[in-house]
């Protein structure tokens, strides 16, 4: 949180009916709040621009000193061997930078087993926080049609589904060589394949699959992408260049 609200802060004695302003500061250097010893390593672009307009001759950045703490974490993590070399996938990069941020399609299905022939209109929506898609279908008034809240519910969308669909527990995190134990309900030992060997890769549909005309096919059903929202349109522009 915040160490120091914003006020004038009064110089150290003896000089404490005085306060501090812009001509206390510098890079490389130290200034007291409250006996509390703060030392300045650097400042930003526009700092430096400010002091220099007003004839202040900046330091030399400062070094940053060694947390002890985080310096022997690391010595111990260097010197630890793992007997297991787990795989490690970290999204939570992609999570922070894309959270709230989804690409929107307006799309048709062409029901071929439909009584009265007729398409349907629908909306699909991408994630870019985990890739993942749902689907809503807009259903007109006096329609005669369900209202349902779902066409499609949200998750990642194989793009060889139905034929690709793979049995349950085929397509795991890890795959175990075997397994060793002396009977049932003892814990036993669990033996990974660092080399994923047999493991079942499947692609799933990225943004990059996705454009305006594409035909994708959403569990064996064909949809056409027919338009997009001025986001996603800004979005491929800037990304693809489309």
């Amino acid at each position: 949180g915040t160490i120091v609200r914003r006020h004038r802060i009064p110089l150290p004695p003896p000089h404490e009916d005085q306060f501090y302003t812009i001509d206390h500061f510098n890079i490389n250097t130290v200034v007291i709040f409250y006996a509390q010893r703060y030392k300045i390593i650097d400042c930003d672009q526009f700092t430096k621009n400010f002091l220099r307009k007003m004839g202040v001759r900046l330091n030399p950045t400062a070094g940053r000193p060694d947390d002890p703490y985080t310096k022997k974490r690391q010595e111990i993590l260097e010197s630890m061997k793992p007997l297991r070399p787990y795989e490690r996938i970290d999204t939570l990069k992609q999570f922070l930078e894309n959270n709230g941020r989804v690409l929107r399609f307006y799309c048709v299905w062409d029901d071929p087993e439909s009584m009265f022939h007729d398409p349907r209109e629908l909306v699909l929506h991408y994630y870019l926080a985990d890739d993942t898609i749902d689907i809503r279908e807009i259903i007109p008034v006096n329609s005669g049609r369900d209202a349902v809240p779902l066409f499609l519910r949200r998750d990642k969308l194989p793009k060889d589904a139905p034929t690709g669909l793979c049995q349950p527990g085929t397509i795991t995190s890890h795959t175990v060589l075997n397994v060793s134990g002396k009977s049932v309900g003892d814990s036993g030992h669990y033996i990974l394949d660092n080399r994923k060997t047999g493991a079942v890769h499947q692609e799933f549909y990225r943004d990059s699959d996705l454009k305006i005309g594409a035909v994708i096919n959403v569990w064996g059903r064909k949809i056409i992408l027919c338009d997009c929202d001025e986001f996603t349109k800004e979005y491929y522009r800037k990304k693809y260049g489309i």
